[in-house]
């Protein structure tokens, strides 16, 4: 469903919908939740199912993000039933029972969950499409976790990186290998945990994205430190700390500055208390311009427990 062509309005219904969600990218939830309800009526008049469909698609899907489940899943099951056997709005069917199935997830029905997870497998592996195909076992993996099936998980987002990645969809791979790598640092596979964030890297840096480069570094100093491989976790944290800091993310930043201090303060031999010193002094002026007196108390007390134990 083409919203726009060359820079211009495919018609008003598409208008109405591209100015809903300019009004959700700004917080205007009302506002979004009325262009999204004047596009449907507008697509309904046109006889366009498959507008009609995606703009109560976003809609159930703006209520989701909202926690108003009744309302979402009302626009999203509208929104099935106007195309579910429409042979070319297919990708659309697809998305919506992805999105019905992430409903029922934060519902707690996680039996319905995994019908509409099936049947979205179902569709989209009939007509091919590995982008959305890769976003189901993304969600199933998120499943799985939530279930504490860290194996399963596992092997679904790994499915879902090798679709992503097949389809060229470099972002959402990183994001997934993001995810892997997680699971493997939480069963101590170290090895295959690096190799995983070392593409990941290369995906986030490949599209300019910097606050995905800085986590996969951050990622990599932490693993790094505890294996005690201190040169090389300075050096991906020191990297980390700096894209953050480039990128004005400051919490982040903080956070990593916590991390590289921790590797200068592991002992003499390795670190370097004075920049262990200057790092966590650091960190905790972020959080205190930030406002985050929790975490500046918390640095705080490491970072006095650290002086105690130098003086000791």
């Amino acid at each position: 469903m083409p919203r726009i062509i060359d820079g211009k309005y495919v018609n008003e219904a598409s208008k109405v919908f591209q100015e809903g969600d300019d009004f959700w990218q700004a917080g205007n939830y009302e506002a979004a939740r009325d262009k999204y309800m004047q596009a449907i009526q507008l697509y309904e008049k046109k006889d366009d199912t498959q507008g009609e469909a995606f703009a109560l698609s976003r809609l159930g899907e703006l209520e989701l993000s909202l926690g108003n489940f009744e309302s979402a899943e009302k626009a999203l099951s509208e929104a099935a039933g106007v195309i579910q056997y429409a042979d070319f709005a297919q990708n659309t069917y697809g998305e919506v029972l992805i999105k019905l199935g992430k409903l029922e997830n934060e519902k707690g029905n996680k039996q319905k969950s995994w019908d509409y997870f099936r049947q979205a497998k179902d569709v989209l592996s009939a007509i091919d499409n590995k982008n959305l195909l890769g976003e189901v076992y993304d969600q199933m993996a998120f499943v799985y976790l939530s279930e504490g099936k860290n194996n399963e998980a596992l092997k679904s987002y790994k499915t879902a990186a090798k679709l992503f990645e097949q389809d060229g969809i470099s972002l959402k791979e990183a994001s997934v290998l993001r995810a892997i790598a997680r699971i493997e640092m939480k069963n101590c596979n170290y090895d295959a945990a690096h190799d995983v964030l070392e593409k990941c890297r290369d995906l986030y840096r490949e599209n300019g994205d910097l606050l995905g480069e800085a986590s996969a570094l951050s990622a990599i100093g932490c693993l790094r430190y505890i294996i005690r491989d201190i040169e090389k976790a300075r050096k991906a944290l020191m990297k980390a700390v700096y894209l953050y800091g480039k990128a004005t993310h400051h919490y982040a930043e903080a956070e990593s500055l916590l991390y590289l201090a921790r590797v200068e303060a592991i002992d003499r031999e390795r670190g370097d208390f004075e920049r262990a010193k200057a790092h966590y002094k650091r960190s905790i002026d972020l959080f205190d311009f930030l406002g985050n007196d929790t975490m500046k108390k918390a640095v705080l007390e490491e970072y006095n427990n650290f002086l105690n134990r130098c003086m000791g």
